[in-house]
């Protein structure tokens, strides 16, 4: 693909931002990151509902095509920016990383980030409800296991999934119930502690997670 325009509406405290500018960085992409808030307190841009017709976040445009929902972004981009490649080739492969991006999406965002995260940094270090450190603990383990059974979908190199987990577990691992639900899995803490140092990792870290 040729140099193009890449601009990426969001925030760097979005988790789904995060990602999208992960997939970017790893893609060796420039792009500019444009403030778009949907959340109290925000303000979005005055055209960003053709955009996104639901006025969320992540958006992007790239060279004048505009996509929105993470997993379409990060296909997209994926598809048509050069090398490296963040889809495993094999069959079986590409199907867990997706199945772990809709784990992620479906399981471990809400309670991680919104159940722990949430109350443990924005709202006076409140303790999560036992509900969500339950959900919480559930999905780490699920997530554990792949990391066994499918090390080629997101762990032994950089897949979309790898970033997917790697945005959750960024917040779940600043506040101190998360990080305590990730040291009960030694293998899943290894290597997100890997993971965490990556210069992509680095780059995106907001002012409100440690990592």
């Amino acid at each position: 693909m040729t140099r193009v325009e890449i601009k990426l509406y969001g925030t760097e405290e979005s988790v789904y931002t995060r990602i999208v500018r992960l997939v970017l960085l790893a893609k060796l992409a420039d792009f500019v990151l444009i403030e778009a808030d949907p959340f109290e307190g925000g303000c979005l841009p005055d055209d960003y509902e053709i955009r996104h017709p639901f006025k969320r976040i992540p958006a992007l445009e790239v060279d004048g095509v505009r996509l929105y929902e993470t997993d379409a972004i990060v296909h997209y981009v994926d598809a048509v920016i050069d090398a490296p490649k963040l889809s495993p080739s094999g069959h079986l492969d590409n199907a867990r990383m997706r199945q772990i991006m809709r784990i992620v999406d479906n399981y471990a965002y809400r309670p991680l980030v919104w159940g722990l995260y949430v109350p443990g940094y924005w709202r006076d270090r409140l303790e999560p409800a036992r509900e969500d450190i339950e959900k919480s603990r559930h999905v780490l383990g699920v997530v554990d296991d792949f990391l066994v059974s499918s090390p080629g979908a997101a762990f032994n190199e950089m897949t979309l999934a790898t970033f997917y987990l790697a945005s959750v577990l960024a917040a779940a691992d600043s506040v101190a119930s998360g990080a305590s639900l990730i040291d009960e899995r030694p293998r899943l803490r290894e290597w997100w502690n890997r993971i965490r140092t990556e210069t992509v990792m680095l780059k995106t870290r907001s002012k409100h997670t440690k990592f």
